[in-house]
């Protein structure tokens, strides 16, 4: 019905239909979103006492101290804020703190620093992408004579800060209807709000290319609202009107002409702008995004460029550091995996947390010890999960032994004593059990569509494809089956299998990366488990076959 309504191919409807898209109503607001299904921003609970707050703020002419956060989420958050008040005549400042010198979101000195660029002078804090927890930090802003606006996307604990407003969908009683938005994509509903009374005749569009950015970086579900925002974002980020982000794509190897997919930031622009706050330069990242002249625009995009080849190396340093751990862990069939790494970059916990669960399929936490205030009794980690666990509840159901904690449910950041962490390695490890009953070792693969037969491989196909875009958690890439398949000109290649497959009335290039298929005679015919791609190549796009199995019958 659905693919016979709107003129897609039976495959692409079956495949909708089997992610729970079963009316004509839901197939098209998932095929044709539009920024006029946006829910209104004041169905989101705090937003009236945000707006009203800003606008007394305003009205009194004081200030706006922005605090960020340090990854893409919280830089393209502070740009957003940032940008919008100086497009309509309001004086504003920001700070993003030091992930390798302070702590995770709002802190005492943190705030100091925030409002020391404007002292003598009372005004409002937002806090972007953090703040949900910080009651000590929040109560100490007030004291100093400031409002605060909190507007996070984090789990809520059971006490919430005594903060003026406070805007994030996951807090009991608020009804908005998406509780999984970034932090930037709260931060776009309250510019949402603010527009309706200060400034109606600004158009918000141009801003949705860091809202996309913030949110597919963050990888929250691409449904629903966020597919809506990131829809219409990844369009304008395909302009590329932004200055920064025109230098970023350039040197992510990203031509002018070429549209920009969820991919291309998840793997391209997002771990460049990461690179800036886990080397603990995060201001630069901001700077990119609100560069005006094209000289200082490919300045910071160039040192975001030698920060990221920087992180890398220190990636691949770490990880070998920990590698033999674990395997330990992995084969006494842990399924919790804790790893502790005294000297380890702070900066890049999390990506080692992110390669050891692709690895091996476990929710995992990297440790090191924070040395922020020197050597000392704490430890910090940064752990990531596998889909089915929240991470968060888990540690929940640690806390008595964590000194603090924050995060959501795939990803999360932990202090705890380093007398402590055997008994919160057993602890974890008990509580991932009870709730996975063992973890399997290997990534199964889920199969969206069989094909039959070699016929329903087309250009058209291919091309009907991009309306599920855009691809990401929540709405994963299709993976297609075409069974017994014989591919043409298999070879070996650094690694990696490249061949081509016959299509309907084209051949499709294919490659398989890390697919080098060892003691399997290329020649003959296999079950051929894959994704259909499409690609800049040369000036062009380009359909490919991106091989994930090729494997005997």
């Amino acid at each position: 019905m659905i693919a016979k309504e709107f003129g897609i191919p039976c495959q692409l409807g079956e495949i909708l239909y089997s992610r729970g898209v079963t009316t004509l109503e839901q197939a098209n607001e998932f095929l044709y979103p539009q920024l006029s299904m946006l829910p209104m921003p004041e169905r989101m609970k705090g937003m009236r006492e945000a707006v009203s707050c800003i606008l007394e703020n305003c009205r009194e002419n004081r200030p706006i101290f922005i605090h960020g956060d340090y990854d893409v989420d919280g830089i393209t958050a502070t740009a957003l804020l940032m940008a919008f008040f100086k497009e309509i005549g309001h004086e504003s400042f920001f700070y993003i703190p030091n992930r390798l010198e302070e702590s995770y979101g709002l802190s005492v000195s943190s705030i100091n620093r925030l409002v020391a660029q404007c002292p003598c002078r009372e005004g409002v804090i937002i806090s972007v992408d953090c703040g949900i927890t910080a009651i000590r930090e929040v109560a100490y802003a007030k004291q100093l004579g400031h409002r605060i606006i909190v507007t996070d996307h984090h789990e809520p604990q059971d006490i919430l800060p005594a903060a003026d407003a406070i805007l994030n969908p996951k807090q009991a009683g608020c009804v908005f209807p998406c509780s999984f938005l970034s932090g930037v994509g709260v931060a776009f509903f309250l510019v949402m709000a603010l527009r309706k009374t200060m400034a109606p005749s600004v158009n918000l569009k141009k801003y949705l290319d860091l809202v996309a950015l913030g949110t597919v970086a963050d990888v929250v579900p691409l449904v629903g609202v966020n597919r809506i925002l990131v829809r219409a974002g990844l369009e304008v980020l395909s302009a590329k009107d932004r200055l920064g982000l025109f230098s970023l794509c350039n040197c992510s190897g990203l031509e002018v002409e070429q549209r920009i997919l969820s991919e291309d930031i998840s793997f391209k622009l997002a771990p460049r702008i990461n690179a800036a706050g886990r080397l603990g330069s995060p201001r630069k990242g901001v700077e990119l995004l609100l560069a005006e002249d094209l000289q200082q625009a490919r300045q910071a995009a160039l040192a975001l460029e030698q920060m990221n080849t920087a992180r890398k190396q220190i990636v691949i340093d770490a990880l070998a550091m920990v590698e033999a751990e674990c395997v330990e862990q992995a084969q006494a069939g842990i399924d919790g995996l804790t790893i502790y790494q005294h000297d380890c970059h702070p900066g890049v916990l999390g990506i080692l947390a992110s390669q050891i669960v692709e690895r091996y399929n476990r929710p995992t936490i990297v440790f090191a010890d924070d040395q922020k205030n020197g050597p000392g009794d704490l430890i910090k980690g940064s752990g990531r999960s596998i889909r089915g666990i929240n991470l968060f509840h888990v540690l929940e159901q640690c806390s008595p032994v964590l000194e603090q904690f924050g995060g959501h449910a795939m990803a999360v950041g932990l202090t705890l004593k380093k007398v402590n962490f055997g008994l919160f390695t057993q602890l974890f490890n008990q509580k991932i059990i009870q709730l996975n009953n063992r973890l399997s070792t290997t990534v199964e693969t889920f199969i969206d569509y069989r094909m039959t037969d070699i016929s329903l491989l087309t250009k058209n196909f291919a091309q009907a494809l991009q309306w599920l875009q855009p691809f990401g958690e929540g709405n994963p890439e299709p993976i297609f089956l075409l069974p017994e398949q014989k591919l043409l000109s298999p070879r070996v290649r650094n690694g990696h299998l490249v061949f081509q497959v016959q299509g309907r009335g084209h051949i499709f290039h294919g490659i398989g990366f890390r697919l080098d298929c060892p003691g399997m005679d290329l020649a003959q015919p296999a079950n051929l488990v894959f994704q259909l791609k499409r690609l800049w190549f040369k000036g062009a796009e380009r359909d490919q076959v991106h091989a994930l199995q090729f494997v005997s019958p």
